[in-house]
């Protein structure tokens, strides 16, 4: 069976968000999150987005926002880290940011994970104008700094 899991998030990466008006690539990076093919055949991830929830003033209550999409094909157990920021070696990120993904990728934006409010990581399938949604995981408002959180059930804690 093919299937893809949201496993972690890292939202709240330690240190300040903000450096003045200047946030470095490698600050960024500390925000990611994981997903891995938790099936039994390789994934196709052509089509395939992340998303997450953006609040704005025309959506208080948030709306679903492309993150990045994807190509190509994972793995069997494979797992893929999608970094916020621009690309960087990965020899400069921390062991932290860097241990446990075969594949890092990044958005080549700031931040995305909100931290003052709760936010859910989602892969969704786009195909024929239709959005098919494959998984997602939800986290509460204000993690804790530094702390990568979980997957348990259908919650990142």
């Amino acid at each position: 069976m093919k299937r893809l899991n949201v496993t972690q998030v890292k939202p709240n990466p330690s240190g300040r968000d903000r450096l003045g008006n200047y946030v470095p690539f490698s600050q960024l990076a500390g925000e990611w999150v994981d997903f891995k093919n938790i099936g039994d055949e390789s994934f196709s991830l052509n089509s395939i987005e992340l998303q997450h929830v953006a609040y704005t003033p025309p959506y208080p209550n948030g709306v679903w926002e492309k993150v990045m999409g994807f190509s190509g094909n994972l793995g069997v157990g494979r797992i893929v880290r999608v970094h916020s920021g621009g690309e960087i070696p990965l020899e400069s990120l921390s062991p932290e940011d860097f241990i446990g993904a075969d594949y890092h990728l990044f958005t080549g934006n700031s931040y995305v994970w909100n931290n003052n409010r709760s936010d859910t990581p989602r892969l969704v399938l786009k195909q024929n104008g239709q959005t098919f949604e494959i998984d997602k995981a939800s986290y509460s408002a204000y993690p804790p700094e530094g702390k990568i959180l979980k997957r348990i059930g259908e919650l990142l804690i």
